[in-house]
This record gives structure tokens, C-alpha cells and sequence, in this order.
């Protein structure tokens, strides 16, 4: 009987560790989310910033774009080519450097 209230004092000394273990991690794990998104709206604010220097920030999906790829002209729809959002594509087409693209 007492090798039980033992292990049951053991186990549940153990449980208290790791709870508190995971309470501490989701407090630095919380910690870092916030850094992460103050972080990623400086870089939205940034974004807007370099579209209205550079280009158009209120750009339309439905925009069709004119191409001359190797002196044949192809018209595209902007929103096929910005639609993998965090691609080349999207960041040439996405209408941000609109002013700066040499026509």
C-alpha cells in the first residue's frame, strides 16, 4: 500500500512538471507569436508603402495584363498570375510596380 501512495505522489509530482513545463513554453511560444505579427503588419505596411510609390495599390484582379514574351504579345488575366500568392509572378503582376515596369 505505501509503494502505491509512492508512485501515485511520484506521478503526480511528474504531472505538475510538465504541466508547468508546457504552461512556461506556451508563455514564450505567445511571446514570439506577437513578435511575428507585429513583425508581418510592419511588412503589410511596407507592402502598401512600395505600392503607392511604385505602382497601384488598388490593382484589380480582373485587370487584363498585356505581356510581350519574346515579341509575341499574350494578354493575361492579373489574377491568374498573382493567384500563388508569395510567388515571382505574384510580386511582378501584383500591380505594385506597375510605375516602374518599362512599357
Amino acid at each position: 500500500m505505501e509503494a502505491l501512495k509512492r508512485d501515485r505522489e511520484v506521478r503526480d509530482n511528474t504531472w505538475r512538471e510538465h504541466v508547468s513545463t508546457y504552461e512556461q513554453k506556451v508563455v514564450v511560444l505567445d511571446k514570439e507569436l506577437e513578435n511575428i505579427n507585429r513583425e508581418f503588419e510592419g511588412l503589410k505596411q511596407k507592402k502598401l508603402k512600395l505600392a503607392e510609390t511604385h505602382g497601384h495599390k488598388n490593382a484589380n484582379e480582373n485587370d487584363l495584363i498585356e505581356i510581350n514574351a519574346g515579341g509575341r504579345v499574350i494578354t493575361a488575366n492579373r489574377g491568374a498570375l498573382i493567384y500563388q500568392k508569395g510567388t515571382m509572378l505574384e510580386a511582378l503582376f501584383s500591380g505594385r510596380w506597375d510605375k516602374e515596369i518599362q512599357r
